[in-house]
């Protein structure tokens, strides 16, 4: 079952790159973002632009898997982005496109293998923008939470204008 060695190395990953002593420092960006996922999934529950598939058993589905990455792999990548993030300008530059190029790459490999699939109108490419402002919004919040909270509703508003969804999946 991938989803359980997806879970076991991102736990291997928390234990080794995580500073547990320091970890309440970034927790209310780890919330905020269980939030923005929540409230993306909730909106687009029937109109889907993107959506986990468990490959290996017919019971493991998006909202299973959704809710493993949002409460245990996501966080655990999100503490060590946080607590890793570099002080140097250019650096900073380089980490964030490291993160973002990572998630991306993963995300493409999970839809080659048909674990992570695109609807109405997403691709791979706007996973580079999302993840791209997912980083960059988190970050910010780690720093400056009213000015993220700001700056994630107008997005979510523009992302609700592009990708608008239909008033009967509403229902």
């Amino acid at each position: 079952m991938y989803l359980l060695l997806v879970i076991v190395v991102w736990i291997l990953f928390a234990y080794r790159f995580i500073d547990w002593a320091n970890w309440r420092k970034h927790y209310p960006t780890v919330l905020f973002f269980i939030v923005v996922n929540m409230t993306h999934n909730m909106v687009y529950f029937n109109h889907t632009l993107w959506a986990f598939r468990g490959v290996t058993l017919d019971w493991l589905n998006h909202t299973f898997i959704n809710l493993a990455f949002t409460f245990i792999i996501v966080p655990a990548g999100l503490f060590i982005f946080l607590q890793r993030f570099p002080k140097q300008k250019r650096n900073q530059f380089i980490y964030l496109a490291a993160w973002v190029a990572f998630y991306t790459a993963l995300e493409w490999l999970f839809s080659l293998k048909g674990m992570y699939v695109y609807d109405n109108g997403w691709n791979n490419w706007y996973n580079i923008f999302l993840n791209l402002a997912l980083f960059i919004i988190l970050r910010m919040h780690d720093k400056n939470p009213v000015r993220a909270l700001l700056v994630s509703i107008l997005l979510g508003i523009l992302f609700v204008f592009i990708f608008p969804v239909p008033w009967e999946s509403l229902k």
